[in-house]
Protein backbone atom coordinates (compact mmCIF):
# COMPACT_ATOMS: atom_id res chain seq x y z
CA UNK A 1 0.00 0.00 0.00
CA UNK A 2 1.42 3.26 -0.89
CA UNK A 3 2.35 5.43 2.38
CA UNK A 4 1.28 8.33 0.97
CA UNK A 5 -1.88 7.69 0.56
CA UNK A 6 -5.46 8.84 2.29
CA UNK A 7 -7.89 6.93 4.11
CA UNK A 8 -11.57 7.81 4.87
CA UNK A 9 -13.79 5.32 6.98
CA UNK A 10 -17.71 5.75 6.59
CA UNK A 11 -19.29 3.94 9.05
CA UNK A 12 -23.32 3.71 9.32
CA UNK A 13 -26.02 1.45 11.37
CA UNK A 14 -28.82 -0.01 9.55
CA UNK A 15 -32.44 0.49 10.74
CA UNK A 16 -34.21 -2.71 11.41
CA UNK A 17 -36.21 -4.24 8.24
CA UNK A 18 -33.34 -1.74 6.32
CA UNK A 19 -30.89 -4.15 6.26
CA UNK A 20 -31.26 -5.23 2.38
CA UNK A 21 -31.71 -1.88 0.93
CA UNK A 22 -29.08 -0.61 2.80
CA UNK A 23 -26.63 -3.32 1.65
CA UNK A 24 -27.77 -2.05 -2.14
CA UNK A 25 -26.46 1.16 -1.51
CA UNK A 26 -23.31 0.25 0.32
CA UNK A 27 -22.58 -1.32 -3.06
CA UNK A 28 -23.92 1.85 -5.13
CA UNK A 29 -20.80 3.73 -2.59
CA UNK A 30 -18.36 1.01 -3.62
CA UNK A 31 -18.73 1.77 -7.26
CA UNK A 32 -19.02 5.16 -7.21
CA UNK A 33 -15.90 5.51 -5.14
CA UNK A 34 -13.79 3.64 -7.44
CA UNK A 35 -14.70 5.16 -10.41
CA UNK A 36 -13.49 8.14 -8.98
CA UNK A 37 -10.95 10.39 -9.95
CA UNK A 38 -8.07 9.78 -7.24
CA UNK A 39 -9.60 6.52 -6.00
CA UNK A 40 -7.51 3.66 -5.26
CA UNK A 41 -9.74 1.21 -3.35
CA UNK A 42 -12.52 0.46 -1.91
CA UNK A 43 -13.25 -2.03 0.78
CA UNK A 44 -16.54 -2.64 2.35
CA UNK A 45 -16.98 -4.93 5.37
CA UNK A 46 -20.63 -6.24 6.97
CA UNK A 47 -22.07 -6.52 10.16
CA UNK A 48 -20.86 -9.10 12.00
CA UNK A 49 -23.46 -9.68 15.06
CA UNK A 50 -23.08 -9.97 17.89
CA UNK A 51 -20.20 -7.98 18.19
CA UNK A 52 -20.33 -5.58 15.38
CA UNK A 53 -23.39 -4.17 14.29
CA UNK A 54 -22.29 -0.99 11.82
CA UNK A 55 -21.36 -1.43 7.64
CA UNK A 56 -17.68 -0.29 7.74
CA UNK A 57 -16.44 0.97 3.99
CA UNK A 58 -12.82 1.92 4.20
CA UNK A 59 -11.76 4.22 0.84
CA UNK A 60 -8.26 4.79 -0.14
CA UNK A 61 -7.44 8.19 -2.24
CA UNK A 62 -3.99 9.01 -3.89
CA UNK A 63 -3.79 12.10 -2.28
CA UNK A 64 -5.41 14.20 0.44
CA UNK A 65 -6.93 17.00 -2.36
CA UNK A 66 -8.41 13.55 -4.35
CA UNK A 67 -10.30 12.78 -0.88
CA UNK A 68 -11.69 16.38 -0.53
CA UNK A 69 -12.32 16.66 -3.61
CA UNK A 70 -14.40 13.58 -3.29
CA UNK A 71 -16.25 14.61 0.05
CA UNK A 72 -17.39 18.29 -1.51
CA UNK A 73 -18.55 16.52 -4.98
CA UNK A 74 -22.05 16.62 -5.37
CA UNK A 75 -22.30 12.17 -6.55
CA UNK A 76 -21.02 12.19 -2.41
CA UNK A 77 -24.04 14.29 -1.56
CA UNK A 78 -26.27 12.59 -2.98
CA UNK A 79 -25.54 9.04 -1.83
CA UNK A 80 -24.93 10.42 2.33
CA UNK A 81 -28.83 11.74 1.31
CA UNK A 82 -29.51 8.27 0.15
CA UNK A 83 -28.37 6.72 2.93
CA UNK A 84 -29.72 8.66 5.85
CA UNK A 85 -33.48 7.33 5.58
CA UNK A 86 -31.94 3.75 6.05
CA UNK A 87 -29.54 4.36 9.20
CA UNK A 88 -30.65 4.72 12.57
CA UNK A 89 -30.76 8.35 13.48
CA UNK A 90 -30.14 8.95 10.14
CA UNK A 91 -26.05 9.18 10.75
CA UNK A 92 -23.45 8.84 8.27
CA UNK A 93 -20.05 8.85 10.22
CA UNK A 94 -17.10 9.88 8.06
CA UNK A 95 -13.51 9.58 10.03
CA UNK A 96 -10.10 10.32 8.05
CA UNK A 97 -6.44 9.82 9.13
CA UNK A 98 -5.17 7.29 12.10
CA UNK A 99 -8.80 6.39 12.58
CA UNK A 100 -9.26 5.15 9.40
CA UNK A 101 -6.67 3.08 9.05
CA UNK A 102 -7.17 0.74 12.47
CA UNK A 103 -10.02 -0.82 11.65
CA UNK A 104 -9.19 -4.70 11.12
CA UNK A 105 -11.23 -7.88 10.94
CA UNK A 106 -9.11 -10.93 12.59
CA UNK A 107 -9.33 -14.58 12.13
CA UNK A 108 -10.17 -14.16 8.36
CA UNK A 109 -9.98 -16.26 5.40
CA UNK A 110 -8.97 -14.56 2.54
CA UNK A 111 -8.92 -15.08 -1.17
CA UNK A 112 -6.90 -12.42 -3.24
CA UNK A 113 -8.10 -12.64 -7.16
CA UNK A 114 -6.31 -10.40 -10.16
CA UNK A 115 -8.99 -9.76 -13.16
CA UNK A 116 -7.15 -8.88 -16.77
CA UNK A 117 -10.25 -7.17 -17.75
CA UNK A 118 -10.59 -6.59 -22.12
CA UNK A 119 -9.73 -2.96 -22.85
CA UNK A 120 -12.81 -1.23 -23.39
CA UNK A 121 -14.78 -3.71 -21.60
CA UNK A 122 -13.83 -2.11 -17.86
CA UNK A 123 -17.79 -0.33 -17.23
CA UNK A 124 -19.26 -3.55 -17.70
CA UNK A 125 -16.59 -5.09 -15.53
CA UNK A 126 -17.72 -2.36 -12.38
CA UNK A 127 -21.62 -3.76 -13.38
CA UNK A 128 -20.36 -7.22 -13.10
CA UNK A 129 -18.37 -6.49 -10.08
CA UNK A 130 -21.55 -5.32 -8.42
CA UNK A 131 -23.73 -7.98 -8.91
CA UNK A 132 -21.28 -10.55 -7.68
CA UNK A 133 -20.36 -8.35 -4.50
CA UNK A 134 -24.33 -8.32 -3.70
CA UNK A 135 -24.75 -12.01 -4.01
CA UNK A 136 -21.92 -12.74 -2.33
CA UNK A 137 -22.38 -10.97 0.71
CA UNK A 138 -25.61 -12.80 1.40
CA UNK A 139 -23.47 -15.81 1.80
CA UNK A 140 -22.85 -16.94 5.50
CA UNK A 141 -19.39 -15.88 6.78
CA UNK A 142 -18.83 -13.11 4.67
CA UNK A 143 -16.72 -10.49 6.40
CA UNK A 144 -16.15 -8.03 3.44
CA UNK A 145 -15.05 -7.14 0.01
CA UNK A 146 -12.32 -4.94 -1.30
CA UNK A 147 -11.37 -4.46 -4.79
CA UNK A 148 -8.83 -2.17 -6.36
CA UNK A 149 -8.96 -0.63 -10.03
CA UNK A 150 -5.64 -0.79 -11.92
CA UNK A 151 -3.05 1.61 -12.04
CA UNK A 152 -2.25 4.28 -14.99
CA UNK A 153 -0.98 2.23 -17.65
CA UNK A 154 -2.17 -1.32 -16.04
CA UNK A 155 -5.23 -3.91 -16.57
CA UNK A 156 -5.30 -6.10 -13.93
CA UNK A 157 -8.16 -5.63 -11.21
CA UNK A 158 -7.65 -6.73 -7.28
CA UNK A 159 -10.19 -8.35 -5.23
CA UNK A 160 -10.17 -9.33 -1.71
CA UNK A 161 -12.56 -11.56 -0.18
CA UNK A 162 -12.84 -12.13 3.60
CA UNK A 163 -15.36 -15.07 5.19
CA UNK A 164 -14.56 -15.81 8.20
CA UNK A 165 -13.52 -19.59 7.84
CA UNK A 166 -12.15 -21.47 5.13
CA UNK A 167 -15.11 -23.66 4.71
CA UNK A 168 -17.56 -20.76 4.40
CA UNK A 169 -15.22 -18.87 1.44
CA UNK A 170 -14.64 -22.39 -0.12
CA UNK A 171 -18.67 -22.67 0.19
CA UNK A 172 -19.06 -19.75 -1.79
CA UNK A 173 -16.14 -20.12 -4.19
CA UNK A 174 -17.63 -23.84 -5.00
CA UNK A 175 -21.38 -22.65 -5.45
CA UNK A 176 -23.44 -22.29 -8.51
CA UNK A 177 -24.64 -19.38 -8.02
CA UNK A 178 -20.91 -17.60 -8.36
CA UNK A 179 -20.44 -20.11 -11.41
CA UNK A 180 -23.31 -18.95 -13.11
CA UNK A 181 -21.89 -15.16 -12.65
CA UNK A 182 -18.22 -16.06 -13.74
CA UNK A 183 -20.28 -17.45 -17.01
CA UNK A 184 -21.79 -14.28 -17.75
CA UNK A 185 -17.87 -12.20 -16.91
CA UNK A 186 -16.03 -14.28 -19.91
CA UNK A 187 -16.77 -11.93 -22.16
CA UNK A 188 -15.23 -9.54 -20.11
CA UNK A 189 -12.12 -10.87 -18.79
CA UNK A 190 -9.05 -12.06 -20.40
CA UNK A 191 -7.33 -13.91 -17.21
CA UNK A 192 -7.98 -14.59 -13.88
CA UNK A 193 -5.36 -15.17 -11.30
CA UNK A 194 -6.48 -16.45 -8.23
CA UNK A 195 -4.13 -16.73 -4.98
CA UNK A 196 -5.59 -17.96 -1.08
CA UNK A 197 -4.00 -16.21 2.00
CA UNK A 198 -3.65 -19.51 3.83
CA UNK A 199 -1.68 -21.91 2.26
CA UNK A 200 1.28 -23.23 4.03
CA UNK A 201 4.02 -20.84 2.28
CA UNK A 202 1.88 -17.75 1.72
CA UNK A 203 3.22 -15.30 -1.62
CA UNK A 204 5.15 -18.29 -2.66
CA UNK A 205 2.03 -20.62 -3.91
CA UNK A 206 -0.95 -19.74 -5.24
CA UNK A 207 -4.42 -21.36 -5.61
CA UNK A 208 -6.21 -23.60 -8.14
CA UNK A 209 -8.03 -21.06 -10.37
CA UNK A 210 -10.07 -24.33 -11.16
CA UNK A 211 -10.84 -25.10 -6.86
CA UNK A 212 -9.81 -22.35 -5.24
CA UNK A 213 -7.50 -24.33 -3.35
CA UNK A 214 -4.06 -24.55 -2.94
CA UNK A 215 -1.47 -28.20 -3.69
CA UNK A 216 -0.80 -30.31 -1.51
CA UNK A 217 1.47 -29.19 1.38
CA UNK A 218 4.10 -32.17 0.44
CA UNK A 219 4.07 -31.10 -3.13
CA UNK A 220 4.88 -27.27 -2.11
CA UNK A 221 7.65 -28.54 0.21
CA UNK A 222 9.32 -30.95 -2.41
CA UNK A 223 9.40 -27.63 -4.83
CA UNK A 224 11.20 -25.65 -1.57
CA UNK A 225 13.91 -28.53 -1.37
CA UNK A 226 14.40 -28.02 -5.31
CA UNK A 227 15.18 -24.75 -5.47
CA UNK A 228 16.85 -24.42 -2.02
CA UNK A 229 19.29 -26.99 -2.14
CA UNK A 230 21.67 -25.93 -4.71
CA UNK A 231 21.47 -22.33 -3.11
CA UNK A 232 22.54 -23.84 0.27
CA UNK A 233 24.79 -25.74 -0.98
CA UNK A 234 26.56 -23.06 -2.60
CA UNK A 235 26.93 -21.00 0.15
CA UNK A 236 28.56 -23.68 2.35
CA UNK A 237 31.04 -23.80 -0.03
CA UNK A 238 31.51 -20.46 -1.03
CA UNK A 239 29.87 -17.75 1.50
CA UNK A 240 29.42 -19.10 4.72
CA UNK A 241 33.68 -19.51 4.90
CA UNK A 242 33.89 -15.74 4.76
CA UNK A 243 30.91 -15.16 7.38
CA UNK A 244 32.35 -18.16 10.03
CA UNK A 245 33.96 -15.25 12.38
CA UNK A 246 30.23 -12.88 11.99
CA UNK A 247 28.96 -16.43 14.44
CA UNK A 248 25.09 -15.55 14.43
CA UNK A 249 24.64 -12.39 12.18
CA UNK A 250 26.80 -15.19 9.92
CA UNK A 251 24.09 -17.81 9.59
CA UNK A 252 21.62 -14.52 9.27
CA UNK A 253 23.10 -13.09 6.28
CA UNK A 254 23.28 -16.81 4.58
CA UNK A 255 19.21 -17.73 5.78
CA UNK A 256 18.32 -14.10 4.37
CA UNK A 257 20.20 -14.49 0.62
CA UNK A 258 18.62 -18.34 0.76
CA UNK A 259 15.25 -16.99 1.31
CA UNK A 260 15.28 -14.06 -0.89
CA UNK A 261 16.69 -16.40 -3.13
CA UNK A 262 13.62 -19.01 -3.02
CA UNK A 263 11.34 -16.55 -3.29
CA UNK A 264 11.83 -14.45 -6.23
CA UNK A 265 13.78 -16.46 -9.12
CA UNK A 266 13.55 -19.90 -8.07
CA UNK A 267 9.95 -20.76 -6.43
CA UNK A 268 8.35 -18.75 -9.28
CA UNK A 269 10.18 -21.05 -11.92
CA UNK A 270 9.78 -24.14 -10.11
CA UNK A 271 5.63 -23.26 -10.39
CA UNK A 272 5.72 -22.42 -13.69
CA UNK A 273 7.50 -25.89 -14.78
CA UNK A 274 5.37 -27.54 -12.40
CA UNK A 275 2.41 -25.94 -12.67
CA UNK A 276 0.25 -29.18 -14.30
CA UNK A 277 1.35 -30.97 -11.13
CA UNK A 278 1.11 -28.92 -8.37
CA UNK A 279 -2.83 -28.35 -10.24
CA UNK A 280 -3.70 -31.58 -12.18
CA UNK A 281 -6.95 -30.51 -12.68
CA UNK A 282 -8.41 -30.64 -16.48
CA UNK A 283 -4.54 -31.24 -17.46
CA UNK A 284 -3.11 -34.16 -19.69
CA UNK A 285 -2.87 -37.41 -17.73
CA UNK A 286 1.01 -37.70 -19.17
CA UNK A 287 1.80 -34.07 -17.55
CA UNK A 288 0.17 -35.87 -14.21
CA UNK A 289 1.98 -38.92 -14.52
CA UNK A 290 5.54 -37.78 -15.98
CA UNK A 291 5.58 -34.40 -13.45
CA UNK A 292 7.29 -36.45 -10.35
CA UNK A 293 9.82 -38.46 -12.73
CA UNK A 294 11.09 -35.13 -13.90
CA UNK A 295 11.22 -33.68 -10.28
CA UNK A 296 13.48 -36.95 -9.40
CA UNK A 297 15.57 -36.31 -11.89
CA UNK A 298 16.35 -32.94 -11.29
CA UNK A 299 16.83 -34.26 -7.93
CA UNK A 300 19.47 -36.73 -8.79
CA UNK A 301 21.01 -34.26 -11.01
CA UNK A 302 21.43 -31.60 -8.30
CA UNK A 303 23.11 -35.05 -6.23
CA UNK A 304 25.43 -35.48 -8.91
CA UNK A 305 26.79 -31.54 -9.22
CA UNK A 306 27.21 -31.01 -5.69
CA UNK A 307 27.91 -34.71 -4.69
CA UNK A 308 31.65 -33.47 -4.02
CA UNK A 309 31.62 -30.11 -3.72
CA UNK A 310 32.03 -29.93 0.13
Amino acid sequence: MNGNSVHLLVAARPRAGAEDAFSQWASRLQKAALGFQGSLSCELWPPTPPDQEEWVAVMRFATLDALRSWRVSEEHRALIAQAQPLVEGGRVIELTGGAATEFYVQNSATEVIVTEVKSGKENDYRDWANRIDKLESAFPGFRGSYMQPPAAGETAWTTLLRFDTIEKLNAWLESPARASLLKDAEDLVERVVAHRVDTSFPGWVPVSPVTGKPPNMWKTAALVLLGLFPVVMLELKFLMPHLRGLGALGTFIGNAISVGLTTWPLMPIAIRAFHGWLFPENQPRWVVIWSPVLLIACYAIELLIFWRLL
